[in-house]
């Protein structure tokens, strides 16, 4: 009964979205910790991650629990989750890998929009 409730609700699986979610949490588990720069009344309340390709670049991330294009690496201003926001996300609470992938690898996940549905959808 579960399981249908969930289908009904749009919690159907992306296998395509599901992928790449997965690459880009494992992706994010890569990052060092020496790369992530909370926030700051000056930098007006974003995360600051290092770029491990370009070193003098720092992408910032703002909300990343509300909105899906928070960051500012061109991957997620095309409007996609992109391994800067999983490693804040990873970092600020404690949230399994898999519920990331569960819930952004799913249709709902996908289509709906905002990390917010996340923490209160089952």
């Amino acid at each position: 009964m579960h399981t249908l409730e969930m289908k009904k609700r749009g919690f159907i699986k992306n296998k395509v979205m599901e992928a790449i979610i997965t690459q880009n949490v494992e992706n994010a588990t890569l990052i060092p910790l020496t790369h992530l720069y909370q926030p700051t009344f000056k930098s007006d309340g974003a995360w600051g991650i290092r770029s491990q390709h370009l070193p003098n670049v720092i992408y910032a991330v703002k909300f990343p629990f509300n909105e899906i294009f928070c960051c500012t690496c061109e991957w997620a201003l095309q409007r996609n989750m992109w391994k800067h926001q999983i490693v804040v996300i990873l970092t600020c609470i404690d949230i399994f890998q898999e519920d990331i992938i569960h819930y952004c690898g799913t249709w709902y996940g996908s289509h709906r929009g905002g990390l917010g549905h996340m923490f209160v959808d089952p």
